[in-house]
């Protein structure tokens, strides 16, 4: 077989069949992507499809490839019609206490390019998004949330260093027949990026969306905390193959059903156990027009699958994992339970020393596992604000950091951010709950 020559490292990528060759070929994207290889050749002839766009820009970004902006969904900020501007709105109660605090106003269009939200929401976000094309055939969506439009604005203006935005508006997300939530709503929040030190920007933002949320009236609420730097941590501490770590860690973010995944990879393992591991003659007879070769290449093939599944005992960690929730030491000390070798020590620190710049020491605060876990970029702390008595629309505020973000919407440096919103409809019906309490 003709070897492909090596590509250079500033070679701009222009197809997805080049990216496919840059990041080692058919099977290696197969595997990044926990798809079959026909998927991956089909890539290849038909480019990717939406939902993986993140995750191998992300890896391109990663080894220094130079992808053109098509091969990923056409994210081009260059390309961004000029005359779609925000609507004025008047400034009000929740945006003033934001930038009191020394946050800049800031209003991004209702409009925005589909592409950066489609395949960096997690599957249940995504499936919520309002899509359609305009007259000229640009792909556009009504805004989910203000994120991205902020993280998009940010990398237009050209900005480097540590900026603090704040803004206010209506967002849309497409809510399923009898949910009991709207499929408009305003959202007020800030954003802090262009940072350099992480854990003081968490407990700022956390910290001054508490604040808001008090002095929007609202004097009861739970607070519930994640971290994705935890499930890398304890799967490290089960002693699990690198692909099953790196496996479940996409699945986490992106599948819909983390569960069944989780029943899947302890199903591949025991096929393996039970597989007959003796290698084939290979001057055996031709089997069904196959020669000993090819199915030896199967078999390996098929063992290689298997073996970055899950034991039994994994498995059960895994899902045990997932059902964790309660005060912070408490649900450390079950992680140690699970996995005995997690390098949880720093873990602990953070979440107590964040606790102290916020305020929130001694307050209903829990550690949550699954919380977070629809917004697909969050790379670090995930926040949510509950009023359990809103039942459907019980989250009133929800946040986290996404330092992994405007690297693949285009920033030429690695650039962290954090922030949170509040949904302001929900912060009144829960401001009127505290009135009737008090």
């Amino acid at each position: 077989m003709e070897e492909k020559p090596q590509l250079a490292l500033d070679q701009r990528l222009s197809s997805a069949a080049a990216v496919i060759d840059a990041l080692g070929g058919t099977k290696a994207v197969a595997e990044l992507l926990d798809v079959g290889q026909s998927a991956v050749s089909n890539y290849r002839k038909q480019g990717f499809p939406a939902r993986s766009h993140f995750i191998l820009s992300k890896l391109c970004a990663e080894r220094g490839l130079n992808v053109a902006d098509a091969v990923f969904g056409g994210i081009s900020l260059a390309a961004q019609p000029s005359a779609r501007a925000a609507a004025a709105l008047p400034r009000a109660q929740a945006l003033d206490l934001f930038t009191k605090d020394g946050y800049g106003a800031l209003a991004t269009p209702v409009l925005q390019p589909a592409a950066p939200f489609i395949d960096r929401l997690g599957e249940e976000m995504r499936r919520r998004l309002y899509m359609f094309a305009d007259p000229a055939g640009e792909q556009l969506c009504l805004r989910p949330d203000l994120t991205i439009p902020t993280a998009l604005a940010y990398l237009a203006n050209g900005e480097t260093g540590r900026k603090q935005y704040a803004y206010e508006g209506m967002a849309f997300r497409y809510q399923s027949r009898g949910a009991g939530k709207p499929e408009e709503f305003i959202q007020a929040g800030l954003e802090i990026m262009g940072g350099d030190d992480s854990d003081t920007d968490d407990a700022q933002v956390l910290r001054h969306i508490v604040q808001a949320v008090n002095a929007l009236g609202v004097t009861a609420f739970d607070i519930r905390l994640n971290h994705f730097a935890m499930l890398p941590l304890f799967l490290d501490g089960l002693d699990l193959s690198r692909r099953a770590a790196a496996r479940l860690n996409r699945a986490y973010h992106q599948s819909a059903d983390f569960a069944a995944f989780i029943v899947q990879m302890s199903r591949e393992q025991a096929r393996f156990d039970d597989m007959d591991t003796q290698n084939l003659n290979p001057n055996g007879p031709v089997i069904a027009g196959r020669s000993p070769a090819d199915i030896q290449a199967r078999l390996d093939r098929l063992r290689e699958d298997a073996q970055s599944g899950l034991s039994q005992a994994q498995a059960d960690a895994v899902s045990r994992y997932m059902q964790l929730a309660g005060p912070i030491d408490d649900v450390l000390s079950d992680m140690r339970a699970l996995a005995p070798a997690a390098a949880l020590d720093d873990v602990a620190t953070y979440w107590h020393k964040l606790l102290e710049a916020t305020g929130l020491s001694g307050k209903n605060v829990t550690l949550n596992m699954t919380g977070g876990r629809k917004m697909a970029y969050y790379t670090g702390l995930s926040f949510e604000i509950i009023v359990p008595a809103l039942g459907a629309q019980k989250v009133i505020a929800a946040g986290g950091r996404y330092d992994d973000l405007l690297a693949s919407l285009g920033a030429e440096n690695p650039t962290q951010a954090v922030g949170g919103a509040l949904a302001l409809e929900r912060i009144a019906a829960a401001a009127r709950l505290s009135g009737e309490r008090s």
